[in-house]
């Protein structure tokens, strides 16, 4: 079980000690930070509240009678400490990386837990990620352990994590949910789940001073063309901050301004913010966007954690079986993109279900909201609608409700040669490029960080997103537009083309191609564009995933692409049909 390879310590890493004094003073007085992180939230909620589900999950490939897994606060917090000795044991230390790539089971939220239960950093990957982007994140971010499961959606993660593994000299250990034996990988059925490693050695001794929420605790890669990618550096505060500032919005006809302290600081209106002992429900969150993904952990891990409430989610996309789940499991709030939020009111309009629990459906993210949607959602869900602007650097970042987007309390945002830029409580401790040294932001930049998004200036302290990191669409993947439309252009049975986001609760945010056949009678496949593109010199994590072909692309009156109306047209195209199975990398 061994990779051979040099050991070496940690990388060195800011934490939330970066920042001035003074400022964490305000956002602490503000509510946004705070002493303790989400390891002491499942230690307080499994003491006043053992029973209480703290995730419920649906698993499709189950029997049909053992596909909800409830997993209690209880349990979680024995298997939180239980995956932390393990961890130890495998020689996992502070500020180690250790990579997740799960699909949406519960046992990727607690291993998050136990990371930050002994101080570690969580590295999440998508489950579509293949072997070469693999390689080049657990390579960037020199993780020291590894967790896949054996095989997911026919791909077998063990077998590829094997073979990368002796040009891995960081990882230490690869750990595989499953069937272990064939590749020689630690079995996590039999060593982190069935294993009392916290009545052993590495488990007597687990300081909460560990677990402190200034720490590092979230390393997120972003892939850009050819050396350019990235990574941004989260704490539990910076990752706190977000949820924590948009539960100070009032509902409707509640009063008080946002802002003004008048409510829980992570309830929004639901008893019991963290630190209660209340038996009231405090929250019922849930999101279909894959675990490994930042808006998923921030909703449907972290928020219910610190509000003392459940995360629901579901590994196998069925909008159906996921209205079912927020039916039985009572969900009061949910977060969806608007493309999963579509094929959601398509299958609530087949097949009625009782959603009269949900209060609040969020929506957008990185991707823009089409302007019938929250009329739509109002009418067939009866919920509040909440458009939502977030980023890997900023987190949770901005709401509108229709009438303009604007910064979550303690955020600043700025214009620096059109593109916006944003520092306060939610922005990471850290963004760096590939070769780059890491610095702090606030050391660096006076806290402040680049989106990469196109703005124009709005009211004072608030501007409006325009455009997405020039143009570039992706999930974990920051996929070049120009540089992929330009490459479509150049086969030749290709007449125009354009790349546009979709969404995919498998795999995250993907491209779409759309394009103009030259000639419609013999129009080009999607294999037969991909292979193209690899030929041309693209990654495989910018090929576009899915094809739309058309007679014709939208334009203004002066001929500029309308990308807008493509984006609306995908989100509409067949709402609650399945999709065709997006291609995923070899």
């Amino acid at each position: 079980m061994d990779v051979t390879g040099r050991d070496a310590g940690p990388v060195p890493l800011p934490d939330g000690s970066s920042v001035p004094a003074a400022v964490a003073g305000r956002w602490r007085a503000a509510g946004l930070w705070r002493a303790e992180g989400f390891v002491h939230d499942v230690l307080r909620t499994a003491a006043a509240h053992p029973d209480r589900p703290a995730f419920v999950g649906h698993r499709a490939h189950l029997p049909p009678d053992r596909r909800t897994v409830t997993v209690s606060y209880a349990r979680l917090a024995l298997c939180m400490d239980r995956f932390a000795a393990a961890l130890r044991s495998l020689g996992v230390g502070e500020n180690d990386p250790v990579a997740v790539q799960l699909p949406n089971w519960w046992e990727a939220a607690a291993l998050a837990l136990a990371c930050w239960r002994i101080g570690a950093v969580v590295v999440p990957v998508l489950p579509g990620v293949r072997a070469p982007d693999l390689e080049r994140i657990l390579a960037d971010t020199r993780a020291r352990v590894c967790v896949v499961p054996d095989r997911w959606e026919e791909y077998g993660h063990a077998e590829v994590l094997a073979e990368l593994a002796h040009r891995l000299p960081w990882l230490r250990r690869r750990v595989v949910v499953g069937d272990a034996g064939p590749t020689g990988a630690v079995d996590f059925g039999t060593y982190f789940l069935r294993t009392a490693h916290e009545r052993g050695p590495h488990g007597r001794d687990l300081p909460l001073s560990l677990a402190t929420p200034d720490r590092p605790a979230l390393l997120l890669t972003v892939m850009g063309m050819g050396e350019d990618h990235g990574a941004v550096l989260h704490t539990a505060n910076t990752l706190y901050a977000g949820f924590a500032a948009q539960s100070r919005e009032p509902e409707p006809g509640a009063g008080g301004e946002p802002g003004d302290g008048s409510r829980g600081a992570v309830g929004e209106g639901c008893a019991g913010a963290p630190g209660t002992t209340s038996g009231a429900v405090t929250g019922v969150f849930a999101t279909p966007l894959p675990l490994t993904s930042l808006a998923s952990l921030l909703y449907s891990v972290c928020w219910p954690l610190a509000a003392g409430g459940t995360g629901v989610f579901q590994d196998v996309w069925d909008p159906r079986v996921f209205l079912g789940l927020v039916e039985s499991a009572g969900v009061d709030r949910v977060y969806a993109t608007p493309a999963l939020w579509s094929e959601l009111l398509a299958a609530q309009r087949q097949e009625r279900r009782d959603v009269s629990g949900l209060r609040l459906a969020l929506t957008g993210g990185r991707v823009d909201t089409p302007p019938a949607l929250p009329g739509d959602l109002r009418a067939e869900l009866g919920v509040r609608v909440r458009d939502v602007w977030g980023s890997p650097e900023a987190g949770l970042g901005a709401l509108s409700d229709g009438s303009g987007e604007r910064p979550l309390p303690g955020l600043e945002v700025a214009l620096r040669n059109g593109r916006l830029a944003v520092r306060g409580p939610s922005v990471a401790t850290a963004s760096w490029r590939h070769g780059e040294p890491v610095t702090a932001a606030w050391e660096r930049s006076d806290g402040w960080l680049d989106t990469g998004d196109a703005a124009l200036p709005g009211r004072p302290g608030e501007v409006t997103v325009v455009g997405r990191a020039d143009e570039r669409t992706g999930g974990l993947f920051v996929v070049p537009v120009d540089a992929l439309e330009a490459a479509l252009r150049s086969h030749p049975r290709v007449g125009e083309a354009a790349v546009v986001e979709y969404t995919d609760a498998t795999y995250g945010e993907m491209p779409c191609a759309v394009v103009v056949p030259a000639l419609q009678e013999e129009p080009p496949g999607l294999v037969e564009l991909r292979e193209h593109l690899s030929r041309a010199g693209l990654t495989e994590a910018f090929l576009p995933t899915r094809l739309e072909l058309v007679g014709s692309l939208p334009r203004d009156t002066q001929g500029r692409l309308r990308k807008e109306a493509l984006r609306t047209w995908l989100t509409r195209l067949r709402p609650g049909t399945p999709r065709p199975r997006p291609v995923a990398p070899d």
